[in-house]
C-alpha cells in the first residue's frame, strides 16, 4: 500500500481530483520544483489548468477558487487576470502550504513545457513537448536587461554621491535583478528570465562578485563597494554583447563608479 500524500502533493492530488471530476477541465499541469521533482514538504504548488471550451474560463475560474479554498482552512488569497481571458489565484493555507493556480483556456498551451509535469490530460494536449518564449533569451531580452542593470547601477551611484544611501542600495537591488537574468543567460540555464531562481534550480556556481554586490552595512563606504563589485560582474556577463545602445550607456555610468572612496 503507498503512502498517503502530505504536504504539497495532497494538495495536488485534491486539486486533481476535483478537475477531473469537472467536464470542463481538459489538463492539469504542474510547474515549479514539483514539477521538476525536485520538490519538498516546503514546496509550493504552481499549477495551471485548461479549460474546453474557451468561453467556461471565467465561470471555471470561479468555481476552481471556490473548490481549492476547501482544501484546508485559508490565510488569505488574492485572484487577479492571467493573459487575456485568464484567471490566477494565488491561496495560503494556514498550515503554510501554498497554491498558485492559473486557470486559463485549454488552447492557451501547445503542450507541455520543459519542468512541467502532466497530472491531467484528456485532450491529448500534454503530450507534445513545446519550448515557452521564456524558456531561453533572445537578443532583444539581453538588450533590455544590460540596458536596465545599466541605468539602475548608474542611479545606484548618483543616490549613493547625494547620500541618499536607501535610494542608492534600492536601485542597486534593481539592477542586481537583470544582472541575475543576465548570468542566467550566460550559463545557458532554462527560463533566465527568474535570475537567481533559476540559476540555483541549476544548481549552477554562483561568482564571488554577486556576493559581494549586496552591501555589508548601509554605510556610504559599504554601498559603493557593492556598487563596483556589481558593475564588475555586469561587465564580465555582458563581455560579449556588442550593442551600442548598452555600451554606450555603460560607458557613461561606468565613469561614475570608481572606487568606494571615490564615491564619498
Amino acid at each position: 500500500m503507498g503512502r498517503t500524500p502530505t504536504g504539497p502533493w495532497a494538495l495536488v492530488g485534491a486539486l486533481r481530483d476535483y478537475l477531473a471530476s469537472t467536464s470542463w477541465c481538459a489538463w492539469l499541469e504542474v510547474a515549479g520544483s514539483l514539477g521538476r521533482g525536485a520538490g519538498d514538504e516546503a514546496s509550493d504548488v504552481d499549477a495551471g489548468a485548461g479549460v474546453s471550451p474557451d468561453g467556461e474560463v471565467s465561470r471555471a475560474a470561479e468555481a476552481a477558487l471556490c473548490a481549492a479554498l476547501r482544501f484546508g482552512p485559508v490565510a488569505g488569497h488574492l485572484s487577479t487576470p492571467f493573459g487575456r481571458t485568464g484567471t490566477h489565484h494565488a491561496i495560503q493555507y494556514a498550515d503554510g502550504r501554498q497554491l498558485s493556480l492559473a486557470v486559463m483556456p485549454a488552447t492557451a498551451r501547445p503542450g507541455l513545457a520543459r519542468g512541467s509535469v502532466a497530472v491531467l490530460d484528456r485532450s491529448g494536449r500534454l503530450t507534445v513537448d513545446f519550448a515557452p518564449s521564456v524558456l531561453r533569451a533572445d537578443p532583444d531580452a539581453l538588450r533590455e536587461w544590460a540596458f536596465l542593470a545599466w541605468w539602475e547601477l548608474g542611479d545606484a551611484a548618483k543616490h549613493l554621491r547625494r547620500g541618499s544611501l536607501w535610494r542608492a542600495v534600492t536601485s542597486l537591488e534593481e539592477a542586481r535583478r537583470q544582472v541575475w537574468r543576465l548570468l542566467a543567460a550566460r550559463e545557458g540555464v532554462d527560463y533566465p528570465l527568474f535570475g537567481a531562481v533559476s540559476v540555483q534550480n541549476a544548481d549552477r556556481p554562483v561568482p564571488a562578485w554577486m556576493g559581494e554586490s549586496h552591501p555589508v552595512a548601509i554605510e556610504p563606504e559599504a554601498v559603493g563597494r557593492a556598487l563596483v563589485a556589481l558593475r564588475r560582474g555586469l561587465e564580465s556577463v555582458t563581455v560579449d554583447l556588442d550593442e551600442p545602445m548598452v555600451t554606450g550607456l555603460a560607458s557613461v555610468v561606468g565613469t561614475r563608479i570608481g572606487s568606494p572612496t571615490e564615491e564619498r
